[in-house]
């Protein structure tokens, strides 16, 4: 199966306008003739800051279109299993939780990153006889903490929805996962698979996929989450196979 538009590319698009708008955020000190003990030093750092997310964030989709690509046509594919839409509801809903609780904490640090900026540059820019400046520079300051809200809360009911529309399908292969919309890769040294699972109880028969990537709170440790695939009927020992060679 192809799909007519690759879903990652969304991701690398956004990466994009990141970087322009960390671009835009280190000339608007002198666009705007601020003082750069006034505020324009920190524009141009959360400016370099921003620059480096949208970089790293359109190499990263990039690569993910790329890998999702190979997947869907075939490359290193170890099983493929399509859900009835009971099934791909049930886990999309479980899905935008995770996503929501993920983002949430990784918004946590973004904003307490920005917040400091703020407050000591604010201080500096007082202490200095420029707080004339400070608002237009505390203004723009809330205005990318509300971009970065707005990616992080806006993003997982964009993946829910994208979930819901997607073909309900389930694509595994030695180096990735494509499940209901979904991409979960783990090419070193972003991201890693530490085991896979295979679970039959009262909630049904699933793989469980444990992973860690660098992306998700920090990058400076591994954050550990897990993807539950379904294993429909019928397919349970394709699904022992899969566990026994991935795990």
């Amino acid at each position: 199966m192809g799909l007519r538009r690759n879903p990652e590319a969304a991701g690398w698009v956004a990466g994009v306008v990141l970087t322009a708008v960390g671009v835009l955020l280190t000339l608007l000190p002198t666009l705007l003739g601020m003082d750069m003990m006034g505020g324009g030093y920190a524009l141009l750092l959360v400016g370099f800051f921003v620059i480096l997310m949208g970089m790293i964030t359109t190499g990263m989709f990039l690569y993910r279109a790329a890998r999702l690509q190979a997947i869907l046509a075939g490359k290193n594919l170890l099983a493929h299993w399509v859900y009835d839409p009971d099934q791909a509801r049930d886990q999309a809903q479980k899905d935008l939780q995770d996503t929501r609780a993920r983002n949430r904490a990784l918004f946590l640090v973004m904003a307490f990153f920005l917040l400091a900026c703020v407050v000591l540059f604010t201080a500096i820019g007082v202490l200095s006889g420029e707080g004339d400046n400070m608002p237009t520079f505390i203004g723009l300051m809330l205005g990318v903490l509300a971009l970065l809200a707005a990616f992080a809360f806006g993003m997982p009911g964009v993946q829910h929805r994208r979930a819901m529309r997607s073909s309900h399908e389930a694509y595994i292969a030695t180096n990735g996962l494509y499940l209901n919309g979904a991409l979960h890769t783990w090419n070193a040294p972003l991201a890693g698979l530490d085991d896979v699972s295979y679970v039959e109880d009262g909630h049904g028969v699933r793989l469980v996929f444990h992973l860690r990537s660098l992306t998700r709170v920090g990058w400076v440790r591994y954050e550990p989450y897990s993807v539950e695939v379904p294993v429909p009927r019928g397919e349970e020992g394709a699904a022992r196979e899969v566990a026994q060679l991935l795990g």
